[in-house]
């Protein structure tokens, strides 16, 4: 690693441990409390996170950073469109447009609490929680963990301004693809409220000791840190938003052969029509680019390696791995026979 990657890598570190003490601003100690992301997340990780923290990786620490821009950027855009920002202890006495970031709130008796990205104040009263998500691709849905803990945030906003229409976002933005989407028309619902902050009074009994922690299996399960030996994958159920992402797999994976099949005669035909060499536009301004690839030779590698092992290992370099995903639906079971 370079002097100046390294440099850089302990700066975010630093960073890292500076944000994070920045957010432990609740009434309560972290230990006797839960907070939205907790809640949202595996007992199993909370637990272990606090028994046996693991420092993430320079890589983690630079995915990590660019949520932070992100929120950055977003607090500039906002301003540019006549939001005013004032700073987390003030927002309730600024009339809107205005907003903040970060801001802490606290059920007023339970022990559950949240930072909230950004609360904005409409020019009508109303309030809007924004939970920012940077991510590589964005999901055509929003992850079930990301919902629920914009709806504790939503709970804990409304026991706060219970006179107030409150809705909420999720926005998520692929920065490197440029790509940003939001999920929208979120507001307080009773019911899952109660529900998510029976899960984060559990969860201050596993904390505690008190309770076994349980495990949530899920699609970003294959991030976590603390998934070797986690009992949810000796005799793995296939949670249900991961069974959607196969059964969606599988049908384009079906749809994509299907359409090799159909294109594979058409190149051919377009190749002959063209005489294999052609540079040039359709009237619906298509651009089409046919070349002729010669014939060519390749090495077999495995008789080279087998006869010539030295001049193999001489002229051989690495080649990264990869992971090979087969999708087949099963034909349907037999009808059992009836005697």
């Amino acid at each position: 690693m370079s002097k100046l990657v390294s440099f850089n890598s302990k700066a975010l570190q630093l960073i890292d441990e500076q944000n994070t003490k920045s957010l432990d601003d609740f009434s309560r100690p972290r230990l006797e409390m839960a907070t939205a992301s907790e809640i949202c997340s595996c007992q199993r990780k909370v637990k272990l996170k606090l028994i046996s923290p693991v420092q993430p990786t320079a890589k983690e620490l630079r995915q990590k950073r660019r949520g932070h821009l992100f929120e950055l950027d977003q607090a500039e855009r906002l301003k540019v469109m006549n939001f005013r920002e004032v700073i987390r202890e003030e927002f309730s006495t600024f009339t809107g447009p205005c907003f903040a970031r970060q801001v802490t709130v606290e059920h007023p008796t339970l022990p559950i609490g949240a930072h909230l990205d950004f609360l904005l104040r409409h020019k009508d009263g109303s309030l809007h929680v924004i939970e920012c998500k940077t991510t590589n691709g964005i999901p055509e849905e929003p992850y079930g963990n990301w919902v629920d803990q914009l709806h504790v945030q939503l709970g804990l906003v409304a026991t706060r301004f219970s006179s107030v229409r409150i809705r909420g976002s999720i926005l998520a933005a692929d920065l490197s693809a440029g790509e940003e989407r939001e999920f929208n028309s979120y507001a307080p619902d009773q019911l899952l409220t109660n529900y998510l902050f029976r899960k984060g009074c559990d969860l201050v009994e596993v904390k505690a000791g008190r309770r076994t922690p349980e495990t949530s299996p899920g699609i970003l399960c294959g991030y976590c840190a603390y998934r070797p030996g986690c009992p949810a994958h000796h005799d793995q159920v296939i949670p249900e938003e991961v069974n959607k992402k196969v059964i969606d797999y599988e049908a384009f994976d079906r749809l994509k052969k299907y359409l090799d099949k159909r294109m594979r005669p058409m190149k051919k035909e377009l190749a002959d029509f063209f005489g294999g060499s052609f540079q040039g536009v359709t009237e619906e301004g298509i651009a089409l680019d046919i070349t002729f690839v010669d014939d060519s030779e390749i090495v077999d590698a495995e008789k080279l390696k087998k006869n010539l092992p030295v001049v193999f290992k001489a002229y051989s370099k690495p080649k990264a791995g990869y992971t090979r995903l087969e999708v087949k639906k099963l034909p349907p079971a037999p009808l059992t026979q009836v005697a």
